[in-house]
């Protein structure tokens, strides 16, 4: 329902007479009360506007980083699975770096050329994938990391998390994800 505007009005006094020439308007706790619903009612369309802003801002945003879905992002950020985007567990726990080759648990769902974070409780760098051994179980980077890593350090795709309840990315903690699209 559309917010009522109220008029007020001044109480105006002769100062030489006294007399009372306008009562003005009475303050009341139902007229407190309608501007307190006024309010509320801005407060809930201004968070779903700033939604839409989110959800707007990560669309444009995205739009020419995310081959092969013609630029369109999907994710609402209310939790539910969309059709064209999927999140990937996939991450890995470092077991030693030297240089540029960084030795970990698993190298599987890790591929050349993508984009990776190596995170520890107090660093964290991102990386592109140059070479991969899955004999020796060794990912080599494009460059050494500048920071050390303990042998519980992960190495992953993506440090971002969703939060539903606010309905946005966040930085993440070290339980990372990452996104796979998949063109339907």
């Amino acid at each position: 329902m559309p917010y009522e505007r109220q008029y007020w009005t001044d109480r105006l006094v002769n100062t030489e007479t006294g007399e009372t020439i306008q009562d003005g308007t009475r303050f009341t706790a139902r007229r407190m009360n309608h501007i307190e619903e006024g309010i509320k009612g801005i407060d809930g369309i201004v968070i779903r506007l700033e939604n839409r802003i989110l959800y707007l801002h990560a669309k444009i945003t995205t739009g020419d980083r995310t081959a092969g879905n013609s630029g369109i992002f999907v994710d609402l950020f209310d939790g539910i699975q969309d059709a064209v985007i999927s999140l990937d567990k996939t991450r890995t726990t470092i077991h030693s770096i030297s240089g540029t080759n960084v030795t970990v648990a698993s190298v599987s769902g890790f591929a050349v050329g993508q984009e990776v974070t190596l995170a520890s409780v107090n660093n964290q760098e991102e990386r592109t994938i140059t070479a991969i051994n899955a004999s020796t179980q060794v990912i080599t980077l494009n460059a050494a990391p500048t920071a050390t890593y303990s042998s519980n350090a992960i190495l992953a795709r993506s440090t971002v998390e969703i939060d539903t309840v606010a309905k946005r990315m966040r930085r993440g903690s070290i339980d990372t994800y990452s996104v796979k699209i998949a063109v339907t």
